[in-house]
């Protein structure tokens, strides 16, 4: 799975698993995408929803103010919107939400969305109408003398604050305020029967007691009047406590929707939302925790006591403290018995602490952590409209942690490779680079281990990638155990790995060459898997990294390039082995980027040529066809060696440019030897094909474009390709194969018996041709004579039908040998090494006309 879908399978599940209401909306209105939970908030199932117009269920005096609104996103006048606006349920009612929008570009360059979450105010307005029924009630009005002693007390009074008349006449007015704020109410009562008040003629809100104990928020406006020649003090009271609470619970919600929806961390958010909380209800301390976090996030308030403060000492260690009950139920849970509080909730008393609530953070309706707030004895505990106003704010909250987690999974994924947890290449250079400079500043040294594991992709096209996997991970184990702690370990590509080490002194490398044997000795145990028992072989390259050999400028790129040079110094040598790079080294690793720069200039400006070895048949000993062999003259430096530049071209991944090249120009030469060499008007080309170039989607357009362009017969083309070929991705390759066969293209199975092909599998194969390897024909000294290898791969050719063509047939006995075995054809410095095609009309029209004796050399 690439980066990019992986990525947006993260957001697809954040998105429909959030538990606020989201949409995604195209540039024309559009639902692109909902969550159950807002198409649960409007009465609709996600499918009725998707691909209707957002308009159909917005109020129409929303409308035109959404159309506008966006158009200040999509100019850039804001960068996000923060609004209340209303929807339409399916049952025709009237639903207020809370909406924050933004822009988002799925595509660079490609039309904007428009993501929102939309959270409801229902509740919030129901009770915000309720207080406006509260308020056409009888107010309370209470008239006091000059003592402050009740002279009044009217209905409205007896059932604001459940005392009768009869109880109150004659009373001080002080016995309904409460004792917290007693002495302050009679130092302004004072002031006010002095005229040095400025309540005259104003109003405020003061706190009361009710008969029965609850602590009421009341509205009060004073004024004076004299009676008989003595003062009178009347207030007029009126019971704001559920519309002060609803107004308290509506911003509290508020002030964390809007905190949440800009907080990319938890800890900030729940910080402020505490302290807001903690302050607007007068509350004593609070503090937030979510589960993997090692310290709660706490706010205190001022509280004066003698004794040592325990919510300080709390809040300074970051305790986050344990109930008997945690509210894992989804509900805030209200604790009076302090002892729950475990460790110290005994210790609270000193505090002043009567109670304390504990609210659950939601992330998709799991409890992951807890916010406690500890209330003071002398106020009330929250009433249910305020738990649920807490519940909401914990919602808030978990919205937070699904959002960082979900970062916290990208940046990670960002870093580490998805199959073994371990990192990947740009955390490596990030590391590497902090090497260099740490070498470069202090007198330290690391060294990179850059690990190979040999011949990995057959694992892969044998037992599958899901064994493949299995294999990986326990490879990243093992080079974890045997690199030990403090090492970091990385993954590069399917089968190389990398271990950067800090190395306290290693004179002669002999530190990381013994862990390098160590990793080495470790890949090497037998390991099972899925009842397969596979021993691994890896080769290393070593780079030190120490302040000698880092130039100024010397990026962690070219320090990973210097061990590759080393690895492949390795894999030269054999298997299990292992290269430290060293100054020698260092001009290989340069060459290498030359050659390939260079390479690929020479195949995009043709500085390459074609050469062909002619395929002679044995029983005539005339030429029937030759094989298309690339070379390579390097401008100032003279021929290359395809056994330099071909495994270039393959590891680079040039091998298709180059092998798309020569195909064309072997196609375009042998449809002109109809004209230049006569002899040849009927003979076959054949060209080499890479098992890259198999697999690479392009292919088969390429031949055909090859053909048409020439004009070449497809049954004059043969393509010669090689066991690994059909050992990579073999549904692939027989797919392609197949495809090749319907066109009347030749193909020859070329190096046979060097592989790992099996007869049962060269029978399944539309392979025409069989090629003798090499190797096969270098024993033969005559007839009869080192014949036994060739013998038998003929005449399996033979039992399957495949024409056979023996290669590197040096001297006339050895094509005397083969053509007696019943070899079809030979090729080989016998007749002719390959040549220009300006030669070949030359060189084949002296073939054809020689004696009948096959071996005979031109």
């Amino acid at each position: 799975m690439s980066d990019d879908e992986g990525q947006a399978r993260l957001f697809g599940s954040a998105f429909d698993h959030a538990s606020a209401g989201m949409t995604l909306v195209d540039d024309s209105g559009i639902y692109l995408r909902v969550n159950r939970a807002y198409a649960d908030f409007i009465g609709y199932t996600v499918e009725e929803l998707v691909g209707r117009y957002f308009g159909d269920f917005t109020c129409t005096r929303d409308h035109d103010a959404d159309v506008a609104l966006v158009g200040d996103l999509i100019s850039g006048v804001r960068s996000a919107i923060l609004r209340e606006k209303e929807y339409r349920h399916r049952d025709g009612r009237i639903l207020p939400a809370l909406v924050s929008s933004t822009l988002v570009r799925p595509i660079p360059g490609g039309r904007w969305q428009l993501l929102s979450t939309v959270d409801s105010l229902t509740e919030q307005h129901s009770a915000q109408r309720q207080l406006a029924e509260m308020s056409s009630t009888v107010d309370g009005i209470v008239t006091v003398d000059q003592a402050g002693r009740i002279v009044a007390w009217n209905q409205g009074a007896e059932r604001l604050l459940g005392y009768t008349s009869a109880d109150m006449l004659g009373q001080e007015f002080a016995v309904v305020v409460p004792v917290r704020v007693r002495q302050e109410y009679q130092a302004g009562l004072a002031q006010f029967v002095a005229g040095g008040s400025p309540l005259r003629g104003t109003t405020v809100e003061v706190p009361a007691v009710h008969a029965d104990g609850r602590e009421l928020l009341t509205e009060l406006s004073l004024s004076t009047w004299a009676h008989d020649g003595h003062p009178r003090y009347t207030a007029i009271l009126r019971d704001v406590t559920v519309q002060r609470r609803a107004q308290r619970a509506a911003a509290l919600i508020r002030h964390a929707a809007v905190t949440a929806n800009s907080a990319d961390a938890f800890d900030d958010a729940a910080a402020d939302v505490v302290r807001e909380v903690c302050v607007r209800l007068q509350w004593r301390a609070g503090h937030a925790w979510i589960s993997g976090s090692e310290r709660a996030v706490w706010h205190v308030g001022e509280h004066g006591h003698d004794a040592a403060c325990t919510l300080s000492e709390c809040a300074a260690r970051g305790d986050a403290g344990s109930m008997s009950e945690m509210p894992g139920d989804g509900v805030a849970l209200i604790v009076t018995d302090l002892a729950r509080l475990k460790p110290w909730g005994g210790s609270l008393a000193g505090c002043g602490i009567g109670a304390a609530v504990a609210v659950p953070v939601l992330t998709g309706g799991e409890a992951i952590g807890v916010l406690s707030f500890y209330l003071p004895a002398d106020i009330a505990t929250p009433d249910h409209d305020l738990l649920q106003a807490l519940e909401q704010i914990g919602l808030a909250l978990g919205r937070v942690v699904e959002r960082q987690r979900t970062n916290e999974t990208l940046a990670w994924q960002a870093t580490h490779d998805p199959v073994t947890d371990l990192a990947n290449r740009r955390l490596l250079l990030d590391h590497i680079r902090d090497s260099q400079q740490a070498c470069r500043s202090v007198a330290a040294q690391s060294a990179l281990l850059l690990i190979n594991l040999d011949r990995f992709r057959l694992v892969n096209d044998a037992l599958g990638y899901a064994v493949g996997d299995q294999v990986l991970r326990l490879v990243a184990e093992r080079l974890r155990l045997a690199a030990g702690p403090g090492n970091l370990l990385a993954r590069l590509s399917a089968d190389e790995f990398v271990v950067l080490t800090e190395l306290p002194t290693d004179p002669g490398n002999t530190v990381s060459a013994g862990l390098a044997h160590r990793l080495l000795q470790a890949l090497g145990e037998p390991l099972t898997i899925g009842g397969h028992e596979l021993r691994l072989r890896a080769s290393i390259g070593i780079r030190p990294i120490h302040a000698g050999n880092l130039p100024p400028g010397l990026l962690p790129a070219a320090v990973l390039r210097d061990a590759d040079a080393a690895l492949r110094q390795a894999k030269r040598r054999g298997k299990d082995q292992v290269v430290v790079f060293d100054g020698a080294l260092a001009g290989t690793a340069v060459r290498r980027v030359d050659d390939e720069i260079a390479l690929a200039r020479a195949i995009t400006e043709e500085q390459l040529l074609v050469h062909y070895q002619p395929i002679i048949a044995l029983d005539t000993g005339r030429p029937v066809g030759a094989e298309a062999l690339v070379r390579w003259n390097r401008p100032g430096q003279g021929r290359v060696a395809p056994d330099r530049f071909i495994p270039l071209a393959e590891d680079t991944g040039l091998i298709i440019d180059l092998g798309r090249w020569v195909l064309r120009r072997a196609c375009r030469d042998a449809a002109r030897w109809t004209s230049e060499a006569p002899v040849m008007a009927d003979a076959s080309v054949s060209v080499n094909v890479s098992p890259r170039q198999l697999t690479h989607p392009r292919f088969i357009g390429d031949l055909d474009a090859a053909l048409a362009d020439s004009g070449l017969p497809a049954r004059r083309l043969t393509l010669e390709i090689t066991e690994t070929a059909l050992i990579s991705e073999p549904e692939a390759v027989m797919e392609t194969l197949h495809e090749i066969r319907i066109r009347g293209v030749q193909l020859a199975l070329d190096d046979f018996g060097t592989g790992y092909s099996s007869l049962s599998y060269v029978q399944k194969l539309p392979a025409t041709i069989l090629k003798i390897d090499k190797s096969f024909v270098d024993p033969i000294t005559g007839p009869g004579a080192g014949t036994s290898l060739s013998e038998v791969v003929i005449k399996l050719a033979d039992a399957t039908g495949l024409v056979t063509v023996a290669e590197g047939v040096e001297n006339p006995e050895q094509a005397s040998a083969l053509r007696l075995l019943g070899c079809h054809r030979g090729q080989g410095y016998t007749w002719s090494r390959p040549i220009a095609q300006n030669e070949l009309s030359q060189i084949a029209g002296a073939l054809s006309i020689v004696s009948d004796v096959p071996g005979t050399a031109v």
